[in-house]
């Protein structure tokens, strides 16, 4: 996504939530926040990272981030240090591994899935997949300790079909004790509609986050791409209070 598009929902979007977020979970810490923050990125432009450190939202030794290359996790080593960087293979892949590198640094405070950082390719199926990859973070997170946090989604909307059945399926291949399942009501099985995708992603992530016992309040963001494309972001505050 282009420089100034990121940099307008970090401003508008991430960042009003994050603090939000951060004052509700740590009421007393007033000077440094010291929040625990996983970030999707880039080595071109980690403009989330440096924001929230002038901010005193957190510090650099409280960054992990993921890219998907190895020249670019190289590159971003060296920019963001000390922060701890990981990938060099798609985050929505890792995380189906038994060895998920991150499984021991959860819990976070905020999470920010920036998958339109990861020059993705745009086959049928993409989204279903990171919607999929959401719920898995959600979940260890939750199995880290109910701890509240700030959710950030963010992709690339195009003119692919959104596949619910998939969505639905991959959800309630993951079971929960008393959690009856994944049903997505008032839409057809298949959306060609972006505007319809926005709502249903946001109801999807509302519907996930009960199933792991938070409460979630979201926000959101549409900005137009060129070619029928639209960057899609949805911020949410998670409270593990339900």
């Amino acid at each position: 996504m282009p420089d100034q598009i990121k940099n307008q929902l970090i401003n508008e979007l991430w960042l009003p939530m994050i603090k939000k977020g951060g004052n509700i979970f740590y009421p007393r810490l007033r000077k440094n926040k010291n929040l625990r923050v996983l970030t999707l990125t880039t080595d071109t432009n980690f403009e989330e990272i440096s924001t929230l450190v002038e901010e005193k939202l957190t510090q650099r030794e409280r960054i992990i981030a993921w890219t998907h290359s190895h020249i670019k996790k190289f590159r971003l080593e060296t920019e963001i240090a000390p922060s701890t960087v990981f990938g060099a293979i798609r985050y929505e892949d890792a995380i189906s591994s038994s060895s998920f590198p991150l499984n021991n640094h959860f819990p976070f405070d905020v999470i920010i899935l920036d998958f339109s950082s990861q020059s993705p390719v745009f086959d049928q199926g993409r989204i279903e997949k990171e919607v999929t990859c959401v719920e898995k973070t959600i979940r260890i997170q939750k199995d880290s300790g109910n701890h509240g946090f700030v959710l950030v989604y963010t992709t690339i909307l195009n003119s692919n079909n959104l596949n619910l059945e998939a969505i639905c399926s991959s959800s309630n291949d993951i079971p929960v004790h008393g959690w009856q399942g994944l049903v997505i009501d008032g839409y057809p099985s298949s959306l060609r509609d972006n505007d319809q995708k926005i709502n249903c992603i946001e109801g999807i992530l509302g519907k996930v986050s009960q199933k792991y016992n938070y409460v979630g309040q979201f926000e959101k963001k549409r900005i137009p791409l060129q070619e029928q494309k639209a960057v899609f972001s949805i911020t949410g505050l998670l409270r593990g209070d339900k």
